[in-house]
């Protein structure tokens, strides 16, 4: 069973955008922009876990648009590899500030080492060929592979 499942490999950079972009646009980005400017002074003083004290404002309404808008684009496969390393910037932020105030990553405290895990593996793979990277041809890689499938 599991090796038939390889000739689907290629499908791993979908998977992981869907599910990661879903997650960062109804789950993080939408409710966070919501929030209006009250939520992202809140969410920017995550900030101060980097010794970083000023403008909480627009480091919150930063992450919250950053989180809506990246999390589109990794739906759509546009910008991929970029998005997910401006994504980790956020999360590593909030890593820090979960063990600045809680002193560890326990329980659901290490959800954002989670989703980084994810979004790293996005930074290696790419977009994939079912990606507007590959079909744009914004990703060498995407564009080789998804033409080393056609050749085939």
């Amino acid at each position: 069973m599991f090796k038939s499942l390889g000739k689907y490999s290629s499908s791993a950079g979908l998977i992981l955008r869907l599910g990661l972009g879903t997650t960062f646009v109804f789950a993080h980005g939408l409710p966070k922009v919501l929030e209006g400017p009250e939520g992202w002074a809140g969410t920017g003083r995550a900030m101060a876990s980097l010794g970083i004290n000023f403008a909480p404002t627009f480091w919150g309404a930063f992450a919250a648009f950053g989180e809506l808008i990246g999390g589109i684009l990794l739906l759509v496969g546009l910008f991929t590899r970029p998005v997910a390393m401006f994504l980790l910037s956020v999360l590593f932020v909030a890593a820090a500030q979960n063990v600045v105030n809680a002193g560890s990553l326990k329980g659901g405290r290490a959800h954002p080492v989670d989703a980084g895990t994810g979004l790293l593996a996005l930074v290696v793979l790419g977009a994939g060929k079912m990606s507007l990277d590959a079909k744009l041809g914004l990703d060498s890689e995407s564009k080789s592979s998804t033409a080393r499938h056609q050749s085939v």
